[in-house]
């Protein structure tokens, strides 16, 4: 039933936009396109926060009565590279990204609306993942979030949506579709890195198991890892380095795309969602900063990702905050750990050896300093009262939801399991009001010794690019209609 209703609806649209164009125009298709990818984006971010079982960690859910999750994994993985493709496609017109979209993405998306029945399977377990596992929401409001009817509903429109501006853009670049003999190589290349970045960080536990492969702090994969992360920004430079600006500017674009929605299926994975795993930590705030400053084209967060959450992507990496007990490398949270950190470290530094945004100035420092102190007071006074409500609600079923321990400043003993000797900061010095805690020489050492930090690193980018002081020739800033050459 379904599925004949589902495909009569898009066959209706369809033509009922096709009747409209021949009288008004290709003006009404190319805004249904808009509109279409726009309601598509936003519903798989809201899917982001609905219970899915199959996005879930095998150690925490049972999944082995689910029959063809491999398959099943590869269809999600596929499936998602229209999520990067198809806003490109469709508001920066690029031919590649447009032929990906059809002769790819379109394909892919009818095969994932047969696969509704899997979907819902999944959809309407008791998995405890995604709102689901937010203690101070209602029992009914849970049960609601797995209902088969508002679930398949979500399913279908989420579908329909990403069908109808799939097809629509195919009969919109009708004429232009042939992929030419010197095409054909960049072609396959852009899509084989697009079907690369767009792996969702749970598919390789369905795909591979948890292998034996641990990764825990300076081991041979820890540092395979930091030295994967420097071959593949120079690799990336020497490839793109004579790319028209637009090139490069896409290459960044795609990657922050594909970051955004990869960061965010931490929502459905989660345990517990809470204070803390808001996206309010360096790295997780850098995923959206990442691409809010492309599209934006703001220098002054551009400023801020590319030497605060640069830093802090450094920082976490080498102090790789994974616990030793879950560390196999297939495992959901490594994979999740390992793509956020790398693209956020990635991205702000191709930006600035590829030149997508000018080189840094003097001026430079106070957007990321005034950024920086504003995220710390921030962060400072969230994570002092919603601690202090923690402590209030001691013994309560909903007490874990306040817990926040955000730049690592308010838990002791988090704080020695990282780095070791942190407990004097700790105990010679607390203020107490009532339930709520300030650790000043803590808090005020994580500031101080940052805010070091990021200047010597500007310092550092300043020292090795101010002697490029002329404007590239063409900046993001321009023809919004991107071709890579």
């Amino acid at each position: 039933m379904f599925y004949t209703m589902f495909f009569i609806l898009f066959a209706a649209l369809i033509l009922l936009c096709f009747h409209f164009a021949n009288k008004r125009g290709e003006r009404l298709i190319g805004k249904v396109v808009k509109i279409s990818t726009v309601i598509f984006i936003s519903l798989s971010m809201l899917n982001v926060f609905l219970p899915d079982l199959f996005a879930c960690s095998l150690e925490i859910n049972d999944l082995s009565s689910m029959t063809g999750t491999k398959f099943h994994s590869v269809i999600r993985w596929f499936n998602l590279v229209c999520f990067t493709v198809l806003p490109i496609a469709v508001f920066q017109k690029n031919k590649y990204f447009e032929k990906i979209a059809s002769y790819f993405c379109l394909p892919v998306a009818l095969i994932n609306v047969c696969c509704y029945h899997q979907y819902i399977k999944y959809f309407t377990a008791n998995s405890n993942s995604g709102l689901q596992t937010v203690s101070i929401l209602s029992r009914s409001f849970k049960d609601f979030l797995i209902n088969e009817g508002f679930r398949a509903a979500i399913f279908g429109i989420t579908c329909l949506s990403q069908l109808i501006a799939l097809a629509l853009l195919t009969y919109q670049n009708r004429e232009r579709l042939s992929i030419k003999k010197d095409e054909l190589k960049n072609f396959i290349i852009i899509l084989l890195g697009l079907i690369y970045l767009s792996l969702p960080v749970y598919v390789p536990q369905h795909l591979v198991g948890h292998v034996n492969i641990m990764m825990t702090r300076f081991s041979p994969v820890h540092i395979i890892w930091i030295l994967g992360i420097v071959a593949i920004i120079v690799a990336l430079y020497f490839i793109f380095r004579n790319k028209s600006s637009e090139a490069k500017y896409l290459l960044v674009l795609a990657m922050s795309w594909s970051l955004m929605i990869q960061f965010s299926y931490m929502f459905i994975a989660s345990c517990e969602l809470n204070i803390m795993k808001l996206p309010l930590q360096l790295c997780n705030l850098g995923s959206y900063l990442a691409l809010l400053m492309l599209l934006k084209k703001s220098e002054r967060i551009y400023h801020f990702t590319l030497i605060v959450n640069v830093v802090g992507a450094i920082i976490a990496i080498c102090i790789l905050d994974i616990s030793k007990d879950s560390s196999h490398l297939s495992r959901l949270w490594v994979v999740h750990y390992i793509v956020e950190h790398t693209r956020v470290l990635v991205i702000p530094i191709l930006c600035l050896v590829l030149g997508v945004f000018k080189p840094i100035t003097q001026k430079s420092i106070k957007d990321f300093s005034v950024g920086f102190t504003v995220y710390y007071l921030f962060v400072f006074a969230l994570g002092t009262l919603s601690n202090g409500v923690y402590r209030l609600c001691a013994g309560k079923a909903y007490q874990n939801f306040f817990y926040a321990n955000h730049l690592f400043m308010f838990d002791k003993s988090i704080a020695k399991e990282l780095l070791g000797f942190t407990d004097p900061l700790f105990d010679n010095c607390v203020i107490k009001i009532g339930v709520f805690e300030i650790y000043p020489l803590v808090q005020l050492s994580v500031y101080l010794v940052f805010m070091a930090i990021c200047l010597g690193v500007y310092t550092l980018i300043y020292a090795l690019t101010s002697k490029h002081k002329k404007q590239p020739k063409v900046t993001t800033a321009g023809n919004p209609h991107y071709t890579i050459a």
